[in-house]
């Protein structure tokens, strides 16, 4: 009867321990700031067009939101809480500055480029930049796959790319190699040209907020996980 005791008694001791531990869940977040509604639309806009030329690239929406990326990178969802705390009040460092929409950015040298709006290198912006990647370091994990992404719809596999840039982001695409912009999909060389010459218009706007999304297939950020509050 005390064996019996004994080993019920153990699998409950086993199952409270089973259920009080949190299993791990590698996530692919970006940490980022989303532009102003005069900065959004012209984005969509622009996006729009090179969608009508191309409906295979990216579309800009509420599911694919234009922004511009902080820092990308690999945590533990059960350190979501955590990462939230040590960016909560960081959006005060931009709140008060306007970020300069410079130039359309593409490659002149093929019939499809990759296109994007190129963001100045402010000091708030630069400062913003650093400071995420110095909270979130204790946070950040290096075994992220493609399981760490929003899946997508199709069931295709995540591109390798998009895994080893959120894997290399800090080494690779930080600090003098930061490259602040906002995606705007690949279209036909033309198109962009024309964009560039006759329809972009260089612009001062405002970050609305400081987030955090989870990634999606190519950098897109998908899912609101926390925004900043003013």
């Amino acid at each position: 009867m005390r064996r019996i005791l004994f080993f019920i008694i153990s699998i409950i001791g086993l199952g409270i321990i089973s259920c009080g531990s949190k299993k791990e869940k590698t996530i692919a977040i970006d940490v980022l700031l989303i532009p102003s509604e005069k900065m959004w639309k012209q984005a969509i806009e622009y996006n729009d067009l090179i969608v009508k030329s191309n409906t295979t690239t990216l579309k800009l929406d509420k599911d694919h939101i234009p922004h511009i990326t902080l820092l990308q990178c690999f945590i533990d969802e059960n350190d979501l809480p955590e990462v939230e705390k040590a960016l909560t009040g960081l959006y005060g460092i931009i709140e008060k500055d306007s970020l300069f929409a410079k130039s359309l950015f593409f490659d002149k040298n093929t019939e499809k480029s990759f296109a994007m709006i190129t963001i100045e290198k402010s000091e708030p912006l630069m400062e913003l930049h650093a400071k995420s990647i110095e909270l979130l370091k204790p946070y950040i994990v290096n075994d992220g796959t493609e399981a760490a992404f929003v899946p997508n719809p199709d069931g295709t596999a995540i591109d390798t790319f998009t895994v080893s840039y959120v894997s290399n982001f800090v080494s690779q695409h930080s600090s003098g190699n930061y490259d602040p912009h906002i995606s705007l999909g690949v279209g036909d060389l033309e198109l962009l040209k024309r964009m560039d010459n006759d329809i972009f218009k260089p612009i001062y706007f405002e970050a609305s907020a400081l987030a955090i999304y989870h990634l999606g297939n190519f950098g897109t950020a998908q899912k609101q996980l926390w925004k900043s509050k003013k």
